[in-house]
């Protein structure tokens, strides 16, 4: 029998979403009654900005959706594991642990493909061969961003850990040596790019989701954040979760046309300055999927960097028909 929630699970929770930018929101008790309504929680970062904006979308229209944005990520989890979190907004490997520990999961779309940058030191660089025997700064051991890093670096003929030797650190602490030059490369999601961006010897050299899509082929770059509900809930909430889908589709729409006018909606809720939030916007590439699209583009993420998903997944994928 799979375990449904243990410290273990807690500890990788607490790992996969370290370092994450922080607001000055911390969430509040969530309702218990979630049967009528949708109880979203969202990261305090950036990529949340669409989710907000559907948020409100839906309640004009009536539907009862109320939003928090989290800083404690151990916190939020928990409240989505006892049920009073509906729709749970965070990465893409954090529900892949939650479902590999046992817990009902379902992913219902995916809506960020690239906001990962490599940041360096001194000068400005092409490839991770032009780190070669150098060390680069990445969150922890088995992070989405190491398994990426460490695919890039292979592909580029390099033997991860000898050739490029990983320091794990968080983020705000690779961030400070970064500006000292005690770092010389510096693996940064948004919005520590943008926070970064203009500091003095600081270079943005190169994108993830470029990097990514230049040797696989893509064009969408990879899933990395992520909407999850619980199963049981999912199947009696078809049109609610139908309803968010379209409303965080339009969302991204308006951000893509629109972002000036997207951060000063939301601003209000996040913990950034209004430049720093729209240069993490316009630096961040937006690709919404559900559905199948959306199973096949994890499963094609996972199979590409050598730990292809089983066939006890296929419940892990909700499908709305769209």
């Amino acid at each position: 029998m799979r375990r449904l929630f243990d410290k273990p699970l807690l500890l990788i929770v607490l790992l996969l979403m370290s370092g994450c930018a922080t607001s000055t929101r911390e969430p509040s008790p969530a309702p218990t009654d979630t049967s009528e309504r949708l109880v979203i929680y969202a990261p305090g970062t950036p990529a949340s900005i669409p989710v907000i904006l559907a948020a409100r979308r839906l309640s004009d229209s009536g539907i009862k959706a109320a939003i928090t944005i989290f800083t404690d990520h151990s916190k939020a989890s928990t409240l989505f594991l006892r049920g009073d979190v509906t729709i749970l907004v965070t990465g893409l490997s954090v529900g892949v642990e939650f479902f590999k520990n046992g817990v009902p999961v379902q992913v219902v779309n995916s809506y960020v493909a690239g906001l990962t940058y490599l940041v360096t030191y001194g000068k400005r660089v092409n490839s991770l061969s032009d780190l070669k025997g150098q060390e680069v700064y990445i969150p922890f051991e088995g992070s989405p961003i190491e398994e990426t890093t460490r695919y890039f670096a292979e592909q580029e003929g390099l033997t991860w850990k000898r050739d490029i030797k990983p320091v794990y650190s968080p983020f705000a602490s690779s961030v400070e040596l970064l500006k000292q030059g005690k770092a010389t490369a510096v693996a940064l999601p948004e919005p520590y790019v943008s926070l970064v961006e203009g500091q003095a010897n600081v270079f943005i050299s190169l994108n993830y989701k470029e990097k990514w899509d230049a040797l696989t082929g893509s064009t969408n770059g990879y899933p990395q954040v992520n909407a999850f509900v619980k199963r049981d809930w999912a199947a009696s909430h078809g049109d609610l979760i139908a309803r968010f889908n379209d409303e965080l589709a339009n969302a991204l729409q308006l951000i893509q046309q629109d972002p000036a006018a997207a951060v000063e909606q939301t601003k209000a809720e996040m913990g950034f300055p209004p430049q720093v939030l729209l240069a993490s916007l316009k630096r961040t590439d937006w690709s919404f999927s559900r559905s199948d699209e959306l199973a096949q583009s994890i499963r094609h993420y996972y199979q590409i960097i050598g730990k292809p998903l089983d066939e006890t997944f296929e419940t892990f994928f909700y499908n709305d028909h769209k």
